[in-house]
């Protein structure tokens, strides 16, 4: 008969589905290093060994949360190597934990603005009458549309249907829900119809679940077929990521 292991901070899930319930765009790495920040607070070890174990076992905790999202265990293993860098940089152990939470803190900080900066800064590309294609529901790409319809800009968008999903509702509807509670015209086209389409379009938005060190994205599925058909019609294609 097998035993179910009792997660060491059951306070982690629910701490998960608080912040993105009331912040559905509450950025996923930004919310594992929040986590850890509060076990490290929290902690009553007394050595980095202690300290090292206990973290290791909350990581473990909040990629169990959702095990498809990337950026969660992007975010957890960031601060493995705050923790890591501080443990070889500062001998003290109260130190040490005092300079953790201060780097986290500073990276909370620039990760909260990033999103708002990348929206002002997409606002070079969003000209009026402009056609932009889309694909998923990015919180980025979002919030510089958004951004643009704050700014009276006159524009349309093409919304992928972005299938198969095994979410409870396919991510084009968040999209196409934020887009007309702004008042941005769209059209929610299939996936298969973007070769069809594409001569309308004058350029793609799309995000990033993530981004490796050569330079490419992990995205949903279908974005590399959208920027082959965009190069054979010679359209630009961005990515609107935050970078962690």
């Amino acid at each position: 008969m097998s035993q179910t292991t009792q997660p060491k901070f059951p306070w982690i899930q629910d701490r998960l589905n608080d912040w993105t319930t009331e912040d559905p765009e509450f950025a996923f790495a930004v919310a594992a290093v929040k986590v850890l920040v509060e076990v490290l607070t929290r902690s009553g070890a007394t050595t980095m060994m202690e300290l090292k174990s206990e973290l290791d076992d909350a990581k473990e905790e909040v990629k169990a949360w959702n095990k498809d999202i990337i950026s969660l265990s992007s975010g957890c293993e960031l601060f493995t190597r705050f923790v890591t860098r501080a443990s070889l940089e500062i001998q003290d152990f109260e130190t040490c934990k005092e300079r953790l939470v201060q780097r986290a803190e500073r990276f909370l900080q620039i990760a909260s603005g990033s999103k708002r900066k990348i929206a002002q800064l997409g606002q070079g590309f969003i000209r009026d009458g402009v056609v932009v294609l889309v694909h998923g529901f990015s919180r980025v790409v979002t919030a510089v549309l958004l951004h643009a319809a704050s700014q009276n800009k006159r524009f349309s968008v093409i919304a992928t249907e972005t299938r198969p999903s095994l979410e409870k509702s396919p991510p084009s509807l968040g999209m196409a829900s934020r887009l007309a509670d702004s008042g941005i015209p769209f059209t929610l086209i299939m996936d298969s119809a973007v070769g069809y389409i594409m001569p309308q379009v004058d350029f793609i938005l799309c995000g990033a679940e993530a981004v490796i060190e050569n330079g490419g994205i992990i995205n949903r599925i279908g974005t590399y077929q959208i920027s082959i058909v965009a190069k054979e019609f010679n359209k630009p294609l961005y990515v609107c990521a935050e970078s962690f």
